[in-house]
């Protein structure tokens, strides 16, 4: 898949990917969203009616799961009460998910939570929490919402985290959370930022060359000491799987996995986009569910077409970055996404032989 080699979508999806509008009640420093705002649709309640009339007509089977997206999707709780029902007894084997800064939790919003049994997971950078916005565990109200919501479902409830130039110590970001909620509560890693606008290339996302060092070591030495730190060891394992299958690279898909026919990301008036965190009004706009057959994603690289990634040692691991990503901004966010994959290979390398990598051929590693 390539600007001159578009894909179209699949009828069938595995991943619907439901955007609700990019409207949000924080304002993140590094937001993947911000640059998009001005180029998504504002949509209102009756949407959601023609949205729903209009499904038969584009998808032929169920999703296995129906992701609901903001801005901050509380937001639109209007929207997500009529929606979730109806997709719910449409798609009965279908899994939920949404995605929220958790400052908008109620009793109404949890019990709903509960009923449609939808997976939530809460962006908070721990440490770092300043850089999205205000922390709601600041708030008793709100943090006694979130701390309900973890004890009522707490394997259907997490954290991720994004790191940041300023905030990449894992052992501190464990710790917040641990003296926070508690030592066993799950945090994931969202990853580490990519730069997406100017205001992220000369503030959080751009890591000096000591701070992309650092991020390795806090990467390599959290999973030495747990291999599972932060849903790492996953990633650990489908190294190691990788290797022993030897799996090609033109097998590897792209990291979002929007590069696949069989995920596809709508807004509720039936655009189409490149993903969930951009807008119909722009040019990531790929086509219209009416028009099915003439979707076409034309506005992304696949990694493969791109002359770095294809000679990296860790692109089965970092699977390309952001596919739309082009110039300085790819650049930046390639090197701040080598460092952090770099940190899991030396860890998986660590695990699998007891040795440290300590150099590549072209450039030193620092050595943790």
């Amino acid at each position: 898949m390539a600007k001159d080699k578009p894909i179209g979508k699949s009828r069938v999806p595995r991943v619907l990917k439901i955007q609700l509008g990019l409207s949000c009640n924080y304002a993140c420093s590094y937001c993947s969203q911000a640059f998009q705002i001005a180029d998504a649709t504002v949509s209102k309640l009756a949407d959601v009616e023609h949205f729903l009339t209009q499904l038969d007509s584009w998808i032929t089977d169920a999703p296995e799961k129906i992701e609901l997206w903001g801005g901050e999707p509380f937001l639109y709780w209007a929207k997500i009460k009529r929606l979730i029902p109806a997709l719910a007894e449409r798609f009965p084997a279908a899994r939920f998910s949404i995605v929220t800064n958790g400052s908008l939790l109620s009793r109404e919003k949890i019990d709903f939570i509960a009923k449609y049994d939808i997976e939530i997971t809460i962006s908070h950078d721990g440490p770092g929490q300043h850089l999205r916005g205000p922390d709601p565990f600041d708030d008793p109200d709100k943090s006694h919402r979130i701390q309900t919501l973890l004890a009522e479902r707490p394997e259907k409830t997490g954290f991720n985290a994004v790191l940041t130039r300023q905030h990449h110590d894992l052992r501190a970001l464990k710790a917040w959370f641990a003296e926070k909620v508690g030592p066993d509560i799950f945090v994931g890693l969202e990853g580490v930022v990519n730069v997406y606008d100017a205001a992220t290339a000369i503030g959080t996302g751009r890591f000096e060359p000591a701070e992309l060092n650092s991020l390795t070591r806090s990467i390599f030495e959290a999973l030495v000491e747990d291999p599972n730190a932060f849903g790492l060891g996953e990633r650990i394992n489908e190294f190691y799987a990788a290797i022993q299958r030897r799996r090609p690279i033109e097998a590897l898909g792209q990291k979002c996995g929007m590069d696949s026919p069989h995920a596809i990301a709508v807004d509720l008036r039936g655009n189409v986009m490149t993903c969930q965190n951009t807008g119909a009004k722009g040019e990531h706009k790929i086509g219209h569910v009416a028009n099915f057959d003439a979707i076409a994603l034309d506005t992304a690289t696949h990694f493969a077409f791109r002359e770095e990634c294809m000679s990296c040692p860790v692109v089965q691991l970092c699977k390309g970055s952001c596919m739309f990503l082009e110039g300085e901004f790819f650049k930046q966010s390639c090197a701040n996404e080598f460092a952090f994959n770099m940190g899991i290979m030396m860890a998986a390398i660590w695990h699998l032989t007891g040795m440290v990598v300590v150099g590549l051929e072209g450039g030193r590693l620092p050595s943790p």
